[in-house]
């Protein structure tokens, strides 16, 4: 069996005395945590130069989101201006709701007051006041529309604005104007 071979380690550099000093051993100390830090300093710069293109990437896409949303509000602007226009009409029936108009209640009136042949062409509907436009086949028709008018729920007064036979028509063209004052209950 062949014997066991054994290295022996040779150095055949002499040994300085620089190196067993203080000042060697801290200057080999240094070279090596130097290296180190060079070694962790490319770290990082290949790391922030990785991640440019990251970032990159993540802020091209913020930038199509904000694109994507910008084009959804821009969209309804024409819906919020639709809103925003029947909202002001609500804004009317609301007046003549909280005014306390009574609009179905002055319709009724009118239709119950209304003599047949007496058409409406305008119709006026305001808490003081109620004004109207409108064509009565004939004179009788005509006087008891008005005879109606008068008689109708806190009407204290009715002038007549205008009169006038349409021949084309053929009847009374009329505009009448009623004032109302509510009882205080």
């Amino acid at each position: 069996m062949p014997a066991p071979h054994t290295l022996a380690k040779v150095n055949l550099l002499p040994k300085d005395a620089f190196e067993v000093s203080a000042l060697g051993k801290f200057l080999k100390w240094s070279l090596t945590v130097g290296r180190v830090l060079v070694v962790l300093t490319e770290f990082v710069v290949i790391l922030a130069f990785g991640s440019r293109f990251w970032f990159d990437k993540r802020h091209n896409d913020l930038i199509e989101v904000i694109d994507q949303k910008q084009l959804v509000v821009e969209s309804y602007v024409e819906i919020e201006k639709q809103i925003r226009e029947v909202l002001a009409r609500q804004d009317g029936v609301d007046r003549f709701l909280k005014e306390n108009v009574e609009i179905d209640l002055r319709f009724s009136e009118l239709r119950k007051y209304l003599p047949i042949g007496t058409v409406l062409d305008e119709l006026s509907l305001e808490p003081k006041s109620i004004k109207m436009a409108g064509l009565a086949g004939s004179e009788s028709n005509f006087s008891q529309a008005l005879v109606g008018f008068a008689a109708m729920k806190d009407v204290v007064s009715v002038s007549v604005g205008k009169i006038e036979f349409d021949q084309q028509k053929g009847g009374i063209g009329f505009e009448v104007n009623s004032r109302i004052e509510k009882e205080k209950r």
